[in-house]
């Protein structure tokens, strides 16, 4: 999966792709997918995706998935702009001013699709109209909640909602999910797109 990007402080879009990056060792790159709101800086060492937002009055990035770290766009980015970039697996990429903050919403948000989940399991399983969809994860788990309470209908009770639930996670995570276990060469593999160019052997 790609990650994105955004700077602390405002970037001009098209002052990405005026020319003042080159100094950097850093140009705009056409692709066969460019268009006025993607394009794409080209550094010694990887691809950086910029993207149009706000009018024009700012940018994102995104790395291409399985690319290498493009860090010497990041770095001309940086010192160009004076800007600091952070990940959406930063705070500060969603706008809080602290990780508890973040975390805070984050749980906000799962406690929300939690109870929304729990209160469609109920509807299903008593036969009720529900939001529901075939085909999706929600369905699956959804007909183990239903199995569950066929041998125990005091699942149904509120006092039981953890216990259901609870429940249910296990028997998905038994008969449905899927794990992955990557070997010493994929975890290898994963390091050194990550790795900055001058800390590349020199042959």
């Amino acid at each position: 999966m790609s990650t994105y990007y955004r700077p602390l402080n405002d970037i001009p879009y098209d002052n990405l792709f005026d020319g003042r990056l080159e100094k950097h060792d850093v140009r705009g790159e056409v692709r066969s997918n460019t268009t006025t709101e993607r394009r794409y800086l080209l550094g010694r060492d990887g691809v950086l995706i910029a993207f149009r937002e706000r009018d024009g009055n700012g940018s994102s990035f995104s790395r291409p998935s399985f690319g290498p770290m493009p860090w010497t766009v990041f770095d001309a980015i940086a010192v160009e702009f004076e800007a600091e970039l952070v990940s959406e697996h930063d705070h500060r990429y969603w706008g809080f001013n602290t990780a508890d903050e973040w975390d805070a919403f984050n749980d906000k948000l799962a406690k929300e699709d939690e109870d929304n989940f729990y209160n469609n399991v109920l509807h299903y399983v008593l036969g009720e109209s529900n939001d529901l969809l075939p085909g999706t994860i929600g369905m699956i788990r959804a007909n183990i909640a239903k199995a569950l309470v066929e041998g125990n209908p005091s699942l149904t009770e509120p006092v039981n909602r953890d216990a259901l639930l609870q429940g249910i996670e296990k028997v998905y995570l038994e008969k449905h999910a899927v794990s992955v276990r990557l070997t010493d060469h994929d975890l290898a593999a994963a390091e050194m797109l990550m790795v900055r160019t001058e800390n590349l052997p020199k042959g």
